[in-house]
């Protein structure tokens, strides 16, 4: 078991929805239909209060038409990037896009749990949501690492689980994961879309968060066979499982 980062609180009120919508997850192609999500994603009305996940500089705040912030100009809508110093690892960015009103200007200092937007719809967005995402070392778009190691767990009874699935020795893009707990609740990933978007400690290419603690199994197809792996999730805790598959 790993500590994972852990170092961003949910970037909404308590009050609001701080689960991750499952239909979009990090690198999600949605069956192929969208480009790959450098972000999660999570649903809740108009005007909900969006919160700093931790104490930072404002290093953008504002449209993006003429600054690009995601895959073109105009991606976001409206966002609020916020640059971080995180011990041990250095400069670390958190992005709220398709925000309805901004709240801070840059260079602005926030704290953890301050108030710098509105939840929207601008931008490339099918109804209003929250956008979060977190890049590594640099606000660039193909910096985006997937929030599941940062975001601290929203129950302190779950944990999170990521995956390094590889066949001789390569990650294997968009490959279905199911998730099956002890108790009989499934779900089902993908490994990411594209190479290079783990995190270069864990070097993860498939991840699910908020998962409560236990036993659970994993099983793909792969070679031709049905593979399964068991793991254990424990709470607050990241559970790293290398898979090599092999026929």
């Amino acid at each position: 078991m790993l500590a994972g980062h852990f170092v961003f609180a949910r970037p909404l009120p308590s009050a609001a929805n701080n689960r991750v919508s499952p239909t979009y997850r990090f690198e999600s192609t949605y069956r192929g239909k969208r480009p790959p999500h450098h972000g999660v994603d999570f649903e809740n009305p108009p005007g909900t209060p969006v919160l700093a996940a931790a104490d930072g500089v404002v290093a953008f705040a504002g449209g993006d038409t003429h600054t690009r912030l995601g895959l073109f100009n105009g991606f976001y809508g409206q966002a609020v990037v916020l640059k971080h110093e995180v011990a041990g690892i250095g400069a670390v960015y958190t992005l709220y896009g398709h925000v309805e009103r901004v709240l801070v200007r840059v260079g602005q200092k926030v704290r953890a749990g301050e108030q710098i937007a509105t939840v929207g719809s601008r931008g490339v967005a099918i109804g209003p949501h929250l956008h979060f995402e977190v890049r590594l070392g640099e606000n660039e778009y193909g910096a985006a690492k997937n929030p599941w190691l940062w975001l601290q767990p929203l129950k302190p009874t779950e944990g999170v689980l990521a995956v390094r699935l590889t066949e001789n020795g390569k990650p294997l893009l968009q490959h279905p994961i199911t998730v099956e707990s002890a108790d009989g609740a499934v779900y089902y990933i993908r490994t990411y879309a594209e190479n290079g978007m783990g995190d270069p400690i864990f070097r993860e290419n498939a991840a699910l968060g908020d998962l409560p603690a236990g036993e659970y199994t994993l099983t793909t197809l792969c070679c031709g066979r049905l593979l399964r792996l068991k793991a254990r999730v424990e709470a607050e805790k990241l559970t790293l499982v290398r898979w090599e598959a092999k026929p």
